[in-house]
């Protein structure tokens, strides 16, 4: 029988990495429904396991906006509390689908018990009226099982794009820059290349194209990099491929914006997207240093007290 105590993430769509670290950061079950638009497998599935399993607190990954819809329905018929985790995604909309996905949802917002925002620049995207229950929660990057990088001699210096492929994703500056300045490193671009084929024509003996990788080949790839590289032109957006960067140690080359400043600081060796020479200088510096293990240190407690004030709210809910 159910216990009306446990705590559940649920995720539509596309599972992202932050909501799989918070599932475990909160220690609560991951309801994870892979459907396409206009997602009526994925919300009937939740409705049936929402009644069946009555799970104390949902914790939503928004977009998809609909899911928040559910989230409120759900309230109202098992008594559950709801924590709103938002994506840059669900309040920038640059798209038709945004703007018929999740535009319409955001007035739902103060029908959540709780906000969270992923940085502290995001808040600006949050609605006033909702800002005094929003917390800026770091992606729980710390609970990442990380692998031990293999010491061998002579071992190629290389370094990793985990791409999603996205518009604001600066790839293309990247190669070129390696290209143009002749840079002697490999770079590893993970990722599904498929979500723009056309991408491959940048493929040389300097640059792979990995494909989507098991988690374990994934781990591997970044435990034996030099350092990683990766960016967003978006502001608000904070990046998972720089808290893996972290988590492992490495240097993390990434563009320069508000929001990136803040959330990794002095950890990160900043590049404007925009200057091939900029990108390059970035690259040459993380290829002849080693990460600041204080820094890391201090985005580790960061973080740690972040999730600390989310558990004390979660159990003030009445």
């Amino acid at each position: 029988m159910p216990t009306h105590n446990a705590l559940a993430v649920v995720a539509w769509k596309k599972l992202s990495t932050r909501s799989e670290l918070l599932a475990k950061a909160l220690n609560a079950e991951l309801w994870f429904f892979k459907d396409n638009i206009p997602y009526a497998r994925a919300f009937a599935k939740t409705l049936l396991k929402g009644i069946r399993e009555k799970p104390r607190l949902m914790v939503v990954q928004l977009p998809q906006g609909p899911l928040l819809l559910e989230a409120y329905l759900l309230k109202k018929l098992i008594g559950c509390k709801v924590v709103a985790d938002i994506h840059t995604g669900f309040v920038v909309n640059t798209d038709w689908k945004g703007k018929l996905l999740n535009a319409p949802f955001v007035k739902l917002l103060p029908t959540a018990d709780i906000i969270i925002a992923h940085n502290q620049t995001q808040l600006k995207l949050i609605p006033k009226k909702v800002q005094g229950k929003t917390l800026v929660i770091f992606d729980p990057w710390q609970l990442i099982e990380t692998q031990i990088a293999k010491t061998q001699s002579g071992q190629e210096r290389y370094l990793v794009f985990p791409a999603s492929f996205a518009p604001d994703e600066p790839l293309k500056e990247v190669i070129a820059a390696i290209k143009v300045f002749n840079i002697d490193v490999k770079l590893y671009v993970t990722g599904n290349w498929k979500r723009t084929p056309e991408i491959k024509k940048y493929e040389s003996d300097r640059v792979v194209f990995t494909g989507f990788l098991p988690r374990a080949e994934f781990n591997s790839l970044l435990a034996n990099a030099t350092a990683i590289v990766t960016g967003t032109k978006r502001e608000y957006t904070a990046l998972m491929s720089g808290w893996e960067a972290v988590a492992y140690s490495k240097p993390l080359v990434v563009t320069i914006t508000r929001t990136l400043k803040d959330v990794f600081g002095d950890y990160a060796i900043f590049y404007n997207y925009r200057n091939s020479q900029s990108i390059a200088a970035a690259i040459n510096k993380a290829l002849n240093s080693k990460a600041n293990l204080l820094v890391r240190e201090k985005l580790k407690q960061r973080t740690i007290q972040s999730l600390k004030l989310l558990n004390q709210k979660i159990k003030q809910l009445k």
